[in-house]
């Protein structure tokens, strides 16, 4: 009797140790499942296969982030016309702005810090502010990328791949030796087109925008061995059909030229901009930031 009641009370202690197995093999795949998804591969995102972050995670879909707008940073030619006055700020309220940022705890990132912050693989300092330089011309790289690393920050640079190291008129393009050297310390280098080209002008075909497009990619990767997603329109123009020819191109990201600091995560290829002109003092780059 008493080998009898050992045995059933083994058998109890058996099944009782099968029945907590199985429940913890269901806990760890339920805890599984659960897990964020992992970093996205870059050709899903090409492919636009991507799946956006998990619901709830950035529950208005939209940020608020300034993005500068420069295009020339140094000294404007004597002879220089309105507008290109317009466009250039110099080294010293460059630097002033620069300062400023830093002083007042401003972060900086790049734009592909916030295209994966989009996708929920970045976090955001407490007040991010993202440099923007459109053209490639060689004052920006002589005069503004010193600037950034001395207050480690970095700058994302729009190069129109046929025109680096060329001089028209008062306006000179950084080569390709001075821009690889500017992406060794830490600046990126996004697309600005192969020559510029109006993309909201009818002239130009489906088939003309893609080659353009494609080859300022593949004019990026023959110099710096990198695959750029970013464009930067000239002029800021586009059309629906331009963003189509621009996503098969490889894009994933379109900055334009509109105004404003509120970012839809979910249209990233229409990204505002503030524009920083070359007569804003301190006091109007402040308030541009801020306001």
């Amino acid at each position: 009797m008493g080998k009898k009641t050992s045995r059933i009370f083994l058998y109890a202690v058996i099944f009782g140790l099968a029945i907590l197995a199985i429940a913890a093999f269901f806990l760890f795949r339920q805890k599984k499942s659960r897990k964020e998804p992992a970093d996205l591969n870059y050709a899903q995102v090409l492919n636009g296969e991507e799946s956006k972050p998990l619901a709830g995670q950035y529950p208005e879909r939209s940020a608020a982030i300034p993005i500068l707008m420069y295009h020339h940073v140094g000294q404007a030619p004597a002879q220089a016309n309105p507008v290109r006055r317009d466009m250039t700020v110099s080294a010293s309220e460059f630097e002033a702005q620069a300062a400023w940022l830093k002083k007042a705890g401003y972060g900086c990132i790049n734009l592909q810090n916030l295209f994966d912050f989009s996708r929920g693989n970045f976090v955001l300092p407490d007040k991010p502010v993202i440099f923007t330089f459109d053209d490639g011309y060689a004052d920006v790289f002589e005069n503004a990328v010193p600037v950034l690393k001395k207050y480690g920050f970095t700058g994302s640079f729009a190069i129109i791949t046929r025109f680096a190291g060329q001089t028209q008129g008062d306006n000179a393009y950084a080569s390709w030796p001075s821009i690889a050297k500017a992406f060794d310390q830490g600046m990126e280098i996004v697309s600005h087109t192969q020559n510029h080209f109006d993309g909201r002008n009818p002239k130009f075909s489906s088939e003309y925008i893609f080659q353009n497009l494609d080859g300022s990619i593949s004019d990026i990767y023959a110099r710096l061995g990198i695959k750029t997603g970013i464009l930067i329109y000239p002029y800021g123009h586009y059309t629906p059909d331009y963003i189509t020819q621009a996503k098969a191109a490889g894009f994933f990201m379109g900055i334009t030229v509109h105004e404003g600091k509120k970012i839809n995560l979910d249209n990233l290829m229409e990204i505002p901009r503030l524009r920083v002109h070359g007569s804003a003092d301190l006091e109007k780059f402040k308030n541009l930031v801020e306001g």
